[in-house]
């Protein structure tokens, strides 16, 4: 059946279950103009946005329609996760060609609607429309962070290390084995398909009193840029402590490229990078699934990397960039 045969209305009558997670914020769900929810006066209020779209952040060649949904909501939990705040409500708006199977769009709404649970966040309502060609998918999600608490992008200091959380990497391996069609690499490919959001890490940096944080979403080198500029320092990192799954180097050695390029460039692992005096080293490291790979220098916005062959790389702001050639 496709989305023309059903209309809006009733489509929208047909996913509007279990979309509550913790009815204790919501005054008012779905079904009126504007959705009510409360916010704890001991909070800040978080709000980011994130849309993806068919051929340009995903292809149901390589992704199921649950895959992309589940993927959607990642990228809009891990800004809430960068902050080291809390994720909870969403708003979501879908424009879907009118041919297209309905089947298809259930699979989109249930993958969202299982990470919602997983994390216990609500759906308060949407839109939907048509579009002339392909899938668009549009989440706003609403956080809190306790007051005055939030790791900003802009507190990174001299001497502070630089670390991350997990594999870096891992998604743009997934999706070059997928594109190359090779077989063996089970864990990048579910890292690309389904990865998912460092919200209980994010917190516990934050509470352990990092200063600047950012998520992995395109590439690490874009994003230590990011965290540079923001704090007008320089950074450092090494290319050899810089966590790469064994998959990536396995899939670098079959295409004779570098590993880790897929780390520096790749993007969209959805893990943290983040800045910390180094008197938290120790610390840090016993929350498990970080590596210690840097140093934050004194300077004016330049990134760099110590190679294998103990040389002095600059490195480039370079990610995926929506209006670059």
């Amino acid at each position: 059946m496709q989305l023309q045969d059903i209309g809006e209305f009733n489509f929208i009558d047909s996913i509007n279950s279990d979309v509550i997670n913790d009815a204790s914020t919501v005054v008012t769900g779905i079904g009126d103009d504007c959705a009510i929810y409360k916010a704890n006066p001991e909070m800040e209020q978080l709000v980011s946005i994130d849309t993806m779209v068919e051929e340009i952040h995903f292809s149901l060649r390589y992704m199921t329609p649950y895959d992309v949904g589940y993927r959607l909501m990642t990228a809009n939990l891990s800004d809430i996760a960068a902050m080291g705040g809390i994720p909870r409500q969403v708003v979501l708006s879908v424009a879907a060609p009118k041919a297209l199977d309905v089947a298809i769009l259930d699979e989109f709404y249930k993958g969202i609607k299982d990470q919602c649970k997983l994390h216990h966040v609500n759906i308060l309502g949407g839109d939907t429309v048509s579009s002339q060609e392909g899938i668009v998918l549009t989440v706003t999600i609403i956080g809190e962070v306790p007051r005055g608490t939030a790791v900003l992008r802009s507190g990174a200091r001299p001497g502070d290390i630089v670390g991350v959380t997990n594999y870096v990497g891992y998604a743009a391996t997934g999706l070059g084995a997928l594109s190359y069609g090779y077989d063996g690499y089970d864990m990048t490919i579910l890292g690309h398909q389904r990865p998912d959001p460092q919200i209980e890490l994010g917190q516990a940096l934050r509470m352990h009193g990092v200063t600047s944080m950012n998520d992995i979403s395109d590439g690490l080198a874009s994003e230590l840029h990011e965290i540079a500029k923001a704090s007008g320092v320089n950074i450092v990192i090494d290319e050899q402590i810089v966590p790469l799954h064994e998959e990536t180097y396995t899939l670098a050695k079959s295409l004779g490229t570098r590993p880790v390029d897929y780390a520096l460039y790749g993007g969209e692992d959805f893990q943290l990078v983040f800045t910390a005096p180094k008197e938290l080293e120790d610390t840090l490291k016993k929350i498990g699934q970080i590596t210690i790979i840097g140093q934050v220098l004194e300077g004016n916005n330049i990134v760099q990397m110590v190679t294998k062959e103990r040389k002095i790389e600059t490195l480039e702001a370079r990610g995926y960039n929506h209006f670059g050639n």
